[in-house]
């Protein structure tokens, strides 16, 4: 065998080795996941055991968040199963995020080895965390979240969230697990989501910060009720000033909707008159058709006119018809019979206003046509696959 033969078979038997090793895997999993659910319809038809309960009330405890729990199988691998569902949107590829930790945590070593425990060295911890299906911790986590520099948050039942740091980033990627049976980890997804795409959850303290925003934006309760109307009597002239509408109780009604935003009422006000002006466009050219077909239907030859009145009412109507028709010099002199002169000053002044309202609609639409492409750009990136998803809650613990 030469030696570019003896490289082929070197080659295609490394790449047969890893699809026998992802298939060995895949079966592994499916076994798994098909035992911990035989087990969970045991303990269920036992009356109930406590992981079926455990399960039962962490589902119940997400809910309310818009979470759910996304099961991974419980083959010893499930911690890198789970944090690849999220980066990922699937599990396939834990051994490679499994390698990577261990091999950030020998790089870093001075970082992790106080952690290990006294009696087993450094160096064969590192060796059996290596090996698939070896249970991972919390160092596991540290080091999977500062090698990826993301932040990795952990869902316990009756807990608060534990959050992993691996980043002092503002607005770093989250991934959300969940640690339950005291054993196993799970991944969070959102409530609806059954795809393989990323999980992208971010959480939104809700603490001392959230309540003053909220209190700038809403009247004070504890208020005088004069002074609370004197607030909603400005929002309103604020309102009416930037839009132009004189329907006081639209406006309130809009401004209780959106929670006195000012900035997000204006722009519903904008919307509802810019609905109203298409819809009585629309209206009144169709009024205009309809009185148009009805009054030629009307001198048709068999139409109701023809025959009350003859084809003289039929001849009446062409000669009206044919006075509407006038030339334009014949519609200028009459105007300037009918019209009075008016000076240069009051055309200047006439065309001045015209300019001025030309102007403010033309800055209308462009607002309009902003607010239009932010919702769209918004609206989008809500479609996209980087859904950010905020999960609110009142305490986290930081490491």
């Amino acid at each position: 065998m030469s030696r570019r033969q003896a490289a082929k078979a070197r080659a295609g038997g490394g790449g047969k080795k890893a699809e026998l090793e992802r298939k060995r895997d895949e079966r592994a999993a499916r076994r798994a996941l098909g035992k911990e659910r035989r087990n969970r319809a045991h303990a269920e038809e036992d009356g109930g055991g406590a992981a079926a309960q455990e399960f039962v009330s962490f589902g119940n405890q997400l809910q309310p968040l818009g979470l759910k729990l996304r099961e991974v199988p419980g083959d010893g691998n499930c911690l890198f199963r789970a944090l690849g569902d999220q980066l990922e949107g699937h599990s396939r590829n834990h051994l490679k995020y499994r390698q990577e930790t261990v091999d950030y945590m020998i790089k870093q070593r001075e970082d992790f080895e106080p952690f290990v425990e006294d009696d087993v060295p450094f160096e064969r911890h590192v060796a059996n965390l290596a090996k698939p299906g070896t249970f991972a911790g919390n160092d596991a986590i540290v080091a999977f979240a500062r090698n990826n520099q993301m932040n990795v948050v952990i869902h316990q039942l009756n807990a608060p969230l534990w959050q992993i740091r691996g980043t002092d980033k503002s607005n770093a990627r989250e991934l959300h697990i969940a640690y339950r049976y005291g054993e196993h980890y799970d991944s969070v997804r959102r409530i609806n989501d059954n795809s393989e795409a990323p999980s992208h959850l971010q959480t939104e303290m809700l603490c001392k910060n959230e309540s003053n925003k909220r209190e700038k934006i809403k009247p004070q309760k504890d208020k005088s009720e004069e002074e609370l109307e004197n607030e909603v009597e400005d929002a309103v002239q604020k309102v009416c000033n930037a839009t132009g509408c004189s329907d006081v109780d639209l406006i309130i009604q809009i401004l209780e909707v959106k929670n006195y935003d000012i900035d997000s009422a204006i722009f519903a006000v904008l919307q509802v008159n810019e609905v109203k002006r298409i819809y009585s466009e629309e209206e009144y050219e169709t009024q205009a058709k309809s009185q148009k077909s009805q009054s030629s239907a009307l001198w048709e030859e068999n139409g109701s006119g023809t025959r009350i009145f003859g084809n003289q009412g039929l001849q009446q109507d062409g000669t009206e018809n044919n006075k509407t028709q006038a030339s334009p010099d014949e519609e200028n002199q009459t105007n300037k019979k009918h019209f009075p002169k008016v000076s240069n000053k009051q055309r200047k002044e006439q065309q001045r206003l015209e300019k001025k309202k030309r102007q403010e609609e033309r800055h209308r639409q462009k607002v309009l046509a902003n607010r239009s492409n932010n919702a769209d750009n918004n609206r989008s990136e809500t479609d996209s696959d980087t859904q950010v998803t905020l999960v609110k809650t009142l305490a986290a613990l930081n490491i």
